[in-house]
């Protein structure tokens, strides 16, 4: 086994030439070649022989090419040229090479140039690939240090580089340009200089940290060694997007100012200081780590300061997104504070905020002329803070100017004494609520409210209902928030149609997310048939309803299950047009001979009983009436049951409806002017 260092190949490489001019081919093979900047080549062949014109040509083959500045491992390299004499002593070296397997495509193609000047006492390489070219100048010296000139570089060279720095970091596109120094040391490097970037595209094995189309210009440092790899940036950022866990920031087009502290091992990444300055935006100061995956395990911000719009749209919008499901929102004025998620979750949170307004159109938040701040820390007391706002709206329910008195208790952000909002001509007082931010889930929130003399017609018109009378109170002496789940103690009542409806086992879940979710069993007693009908234009029918809806489960506030039955016991009387429209829900008919002239001849009927019956699950309705119809094969059953002359009775003949058929059943049977037989 031959091993070799690059002086003595350089040495050799002039002898070479010497012989290749007296008109001799020399052949030479060597199991590893050691050369400068700890570059290691195996399995190389070297000829060198006459060429063109009696021109000394070499080629040169290596198996294997181990650079580790370059993060190259087991990298192909062919290299022909003609060796020359330049000036004095000096040689000059003028050709090609191409690699394979080098990371990002390096030195593929190129063309190369070296200079060895023993005078002057340097190595010069210039290599060329297409609009990229790199300058080399190593001391004869100092073999352990390189300055380079880059010039349109592509960063994808710099693959390995990242890769063994960051072994889920991948860069696949922009170039790079400036001056860098490589300095080798034992077991690691150091590269340092000033560069300028221009399209830089990376990004993660895991998807959640990367950047596309970045842009930055500024002064860096790289240290490399066995454990762990260093970085440090200083300059700007212009353009483009990066992301880094749920913080998605899409950069300015104007500079914005970074100061960048890293340190990469295989326990993660940790950014120990970052200070950005994104003028009419954003300016933070703190720290960030992500664990070995690749997930965000700590995000302490010292100092940040927020103004709107634009800090929501260049860098809120995804953070949001995630938080609360709002997929975009209209925004101003200004938030500015500090605060710390650890490993065991958030620990401080200081946050003031100016004028702010939110607008999420139509997905069911809006706040104008919020003011005030929030001072918490995880296992401390802090002092009394307050927080008000002008004008609040949740799903266009429209709730007055308050102010909330806050203090943080050990942890628990705390409502100091109770606050009433004017709603619809009615209250909401918020009698007692707890935050514990630092908590598990399962008890970060606790809240107390009311609600008292609500007009139901103003209430109808927020949701675009029909108008109907009443008043809706009750009281949930204890909401809390349970995986992920609003959960209400207690209930809700509505004094409507001179009857009661009473709402209970409330709990929401993505309340402004996508897809929100809200369960809940509701009860309603001796409702006015006559006014219910008159509101939804069902036909008239007299008497009282009472009525049970267990197990109501919605999703986007559609109902996707429940178990409903509707019954009046007491009789009262019916319309043609109200039987008309319960034959059309039901899918059934009048029960036949006399009934149906009866129906032509007469508007009003008597009837002892009324009740329909719906289980929903899985898309399809199962019907159900008072009883079922003996008369039918076991799919009818009786809605109507008459009562005296003339005597009418309504069937359903349909057990299993699917769900929108019924709701388009509904819809049809509710429109102005129904159905009148002649």
């Amino acid at each position: 086994m031959v091993v070799a260092s690059w002086r003595q190949c350089l040495v050799a490489g002039w002898l070479l030439a010497v012989c290749a001019c007296a008109q001799a081919t020399v052949h030479v093979r060597a199991d590893s070649l050691e050369l400068a900047a700890g570059m290691r080549l195996s399995g190389v062949s070297l000829q060198v022989g006459p060429g063109p014109e009696g021109v000394p040509q070499l080629q040169l083959h290596a198996d294997k090419v181990a650079l580790p500045a370059l993060g190259w491992r087991d990298v192909e390299l062919d290299l022909e040229g003609r060796p020359q004499k330049a000036r004095g002593k000096a040689w000059k070296f003028v050709g090609h090479v191409a690699t394979h397997r080098a990371p990002g495509g390096a030195f593929a193609d190129a063309d190369l140039a070296v200079l060895f000047d023993p005078d002057g006492g340097t190595l010069e390489i210039d290599v060329q690939q297409g609009k990229g070219g790199l300058h080399a100048l190593m001391p004869l010296d100092q073999t352990s240090h390189v300055q380079m000139t880059l010039a349109g570089l592509p960063l994808a060279w710099l693959r390995g580089v990242l890769a063994s720095a960051w072994p889920d970091g991948r860069l696949t596109g922009g170039t790079v340009a400036g001056d860098v120094a490589l300095d080798l040391a034992e077991g690691g490097a150091r590269i340092s200089g000033r560069i300028q970037v221009a399209g830089a595209v990376l990004d993660s094995k895991a998807g959640n940290i990367a950047m596309r189309d970045v842009g930055a210009d500024g002064a860096f440092r790289i240290e490399t060694g066995s454990l762990a790899t260093s970085v440090m940036f200083d300059g700007e950022l212009r353009g483009g997007q990066m992301l880094f866990g749920p913080l998605y920031a899409r950069l300015p087009a104007h500079t914005a100012n970074v100061h960048l502290s890293a340190v990469a091992s295989p326990a993660g990444i940790a950014i120990h200081s970052l200070d950005y300055d994104d003028h009419d935006a954003l300016r933070i100061e703190g720290s960030l780590a992500f664990d070995a995956k690749g997930n965000l395990d700590k995000l302490d911000l010292q100092q940040f300061a927020a103004t709107f719009p634009a800090a929501y749209t260049r860098y809120g919008t995804t953070f949001v997104q995630s938080v609360t499901g709002f997929e975009q929102l209209e925004t101003s004025g200004s938030l500015t504070g500090s605060f710390h998620l650890g490993a065991k979750g958030l620990a401080a949170l200081d946050l003031t905020v100016r004028d702010v307004s939110v607008d999420s159109h139509g997905a069911g938040l809006s706040v104008a002329g919020l003011d005030g701040g929030i001072d918490w820390r995880a296992r401390a007391s802090r002092p009394a803070t307050s927080l008000s706002w002008n004008r609040l709206s949740i799903y266009r329910i429209p709730f007055g100017p308050a102010k909330l008195a806050l203090k943080d208790e050990a942890g628990a952000l705390t409502l100091r004494q109770p606050v009433a909002l004017d709603l619809l001509g009615g209250s909401f007082q918020l009698s007692r609520f707890v935050w514990q931010p630092g908590a598990p889930k399962a008890r970060q929130l606790s809240a107390g409210f009311a609600v008292t003399g609500v007009d139901l017609p103003k209430l109808c018109d927020a949701f675009g209902w029909p108008e109907f009378g009443g008043k809706l109170g009750g009281a949930v002496p204890d909401l809390s928030y349970r995986a992920g789940d609003l959960v209400f103690d207690g209930g809700l009542s509505l004094n409507v149609f001179d009857g009661s409806v009473s709402v209970t086992s409330l709990s929401l879940r993505h309340l402004f997310g996508a897809e929100p979710r809200m369960s809940a069993d509701i009860q309603m007693r001796q409702l006015d048939l006559a006014q219910v009908t008159g509101v939804f234009d069902f036909g008239q029918i007299t008497g009282r309803l009472d009525g049970d809806i267990n197990g109501l489960r919605l999703v986007n506030w559609k109902p996707v299950a429940f178990d409903a039955k509707l019954a009046s016991d007491g009789g009262g009387k019916i319309s043609q047009h109200a039987i008309k429209s319960l034959t059309q829900v039901g899918g059934g008919g009048i029960a036949g001979g006399l009934q149906s002239m009866a129906l032509r001849l007469f508007k009003t009927f008597g009837y002892s009983r009324i009740g329909l019956s719906c289980v929903l699950a899985h898309g399809v309705c199962t019907m159900g009436g008072i009883a079922p119809d003996p008369n039918a094969d076991g799919n009818g059953y009786t809605i109507v049951e008459g009562s005296g002359l003339p005597h009418i009775t309504v069937i359903g003949h349909q057990r299993k409806v699917d769900w929108a058929t019924l709701v388009n059943r509904l819809e049809e049977a509710t429109k102005g002017g129904g159905p009148v037989v002649r």
